[in-house]
């Protein structure tokens, strides 16, 4: 089917102003979640969410998107995590590749 939005809002010059389109779009209705429509937007949605008081991720971690840095937040929130090595040369990972079982996922 096709989805119906009550409003879509552009992202604007500046924070500010994004926030405030949001608010008239909404008119008398209650904000509750910021929702990026896509990859793209998604450091948008977390300034906008962050400002807005709403859940959010926020912007305090820096390269959350980053799938190692993810891991590692799951991880310290006492979640499963994947085990994993990172690194930018052969010796950072090779005692790491030499101990786990195969197949590897390789994420460059």
């Amino acid at each position: 089917g096709e989805m119906k939005y009550f409003a879509e809002v552009d992202e604007q010059e500046d924070l500010a102003d994004t926030v405030k389109a949001i608010y008239e779009a909404a008119g008398k209705l209650r904000v509750v979640a910021c929702i990026a429509g896509g990859e793209a937007g998604v450091d948008c949605a977390d300034e906008v969410s962050e400002r807005m008081n709403l859940r959010t991720n926020g912007t305090h971690v820096a390269n959350r998107r980053d799938k190692k840095i993810q891991q590692e937040l799951i991880r310290d929130a006492g979640m499963r995590s994947v085990r994993q090595a990172a690194g930018s040369k052969w010796e950072h990972v090779v005692e790491f590749l030499q101990t786990e079982h195969y197949p590897i996922v390789l994420k460059p």
